[in-house]
């Protein structure tokens, strides 16, 4: 998958390896992507009864943002992708003009996208190892680091932030539901695409299937105990509307934890169960055509949030399960865009 990771072209020749302690020198209103880790504790202090290995390890990503918000803080939004994929679901190049990090910064906005643990360039537990409710508890510990500033950028000095969104494209959606109910960090949040009510008979029969081969050891060809969710049905998971060329170039699945694929249970029914705890606005935003929650899913989900001062939908049509890849892609932003600028005025 595309591995990129690095300041692009301009920021090249504004900083060296000597200077890893120093700030950008970067004019305002130009977009840098840099190199971002975390150390965590893989422990699990939610509700969700799911275990977890309690191990160090370290999370990547990319912080894409405009340089003045590298230098200086304010607000940033961590994204957190979904099953089969990693963070490139947010920074999708393989077609011009689908990274959704890149053109959320040159809207003004601070974006780190991240590869969960078990995916990308992170480090990978045991596929028993993980689980949703650790998943949240890594996430916190993310928000919390962006917050002081405690955590790893590339040649730059690490900005706290004033104010930190989390968000996630399906499971990362729950996961971001589930550290917002259980720690009460965050300023908002982003669901893309996570429903704990009315999944389809096709959402079922695939959470059965890559079930059962967790229980049997994972996919052959696999790490232990992982494997790919839907593996055998990825064009109706991804893609409704999405032209060929996307579907062409989108990589193939990363095989995914089967500890987190076996929370799935219990993680949604602590979900469905403390939505209302979650007191910061909310962006709900589902495709029209989702494969995985089709509607009503969107209206059933952003009527239990009845803890927040404002819930926004934003459905897309013609969209599935991975609006970011479908034809009106470019809503996805937008309303995005929308949602953080009323949220920063």
């Amino acid at each position: 998958m595309r591995r990129h990771i690095a300041l692009i072209a301009a920021l090249g020749a504004a900083v060296t390896a000597t200077v890893t302690a120093a700030p950008l020198a970067m004019a305002d209103g130009q977009v840098v992507e840099v190199p971002i880790s975390f150390s965590v504790q893989n422990t699990n202090t939610t509700t969700v009864p799911c275990p977890s290995d309690g191990a160090e390890y370290t999370v990547r990503g990319t912080l894409v943002a405009p340089a003045e918000a590298v230098e200086s803080g304010g607000a940033v939004s961590l994204l957190l992708h979904a099953v089969t994929f990693d963070q490139d679901y947010w920074q999708f190049d393989g077609v011009e003009g689908y990274n959704v990090a890149r053109q959320l910064a040159e809207e003004g906005h601070a974006i780190v996208a991240v590869d969960r643990l078990g995916y990308g360039e992170s480090d990978r537990p045991a596929g028993l190892d993980t689980c949703f409710g650790s998943e949240a508890d890594v996430a916190h510990q993310m928000v919390q680091a962006l917050r002081t500033g405690d955590y790893e950028l590339d040649k730059a000095k690490a900005p706290a932030f004033d104010r930190v969104y989390l968000g996630g494209s399906s499971v990362g959606g729950l996961i971001s539901n589930l550290t917002a109910s259980h720690y009460g960090n965050v300023d908002g949040v982003l669901n893309f695409a996570w429903g704990d009510f009315a999944a389809s008979p096709y959402a079922a029969a695939e959470v059965a299937d890559v079930s059962r081969r967790c229980l049997l050891g994972g996919d052959p060809g696999a790490e232990p105990h992982y494997a790919v969710f839907a593996k055998d049905s990825i064009d109706t998971f991804y893609f409704n509307s999405a032209e060929q060329a996307v579907r062409d170039a989108v990589p193939a699945p990363n095989a995914d934890p089967c500890g987190q694929l076996l929370s799935l249970g219990p993680a949604l029914t602590v979900d469905s169960l403390l939505l209302a705890r979650i007191d910061v606005p909310v962006l709900v935003q589902f495709g029209d055509a989702d494969a995985i929650f089709p509607p009503p899913a969107a209206e059933l989900q952003a009527a239990r949030y009845l803890g927040s001062p404002e819930v926004t939908k934003s459905i897309i049509a013609d969209a599935s399960h991975y609006p970011v890849l479908e034809a009106n892609h470019e809503q996805v932003v937008a309303d995005v865009d929308a949602w953080l600028d009323a949220r920063n005025s």
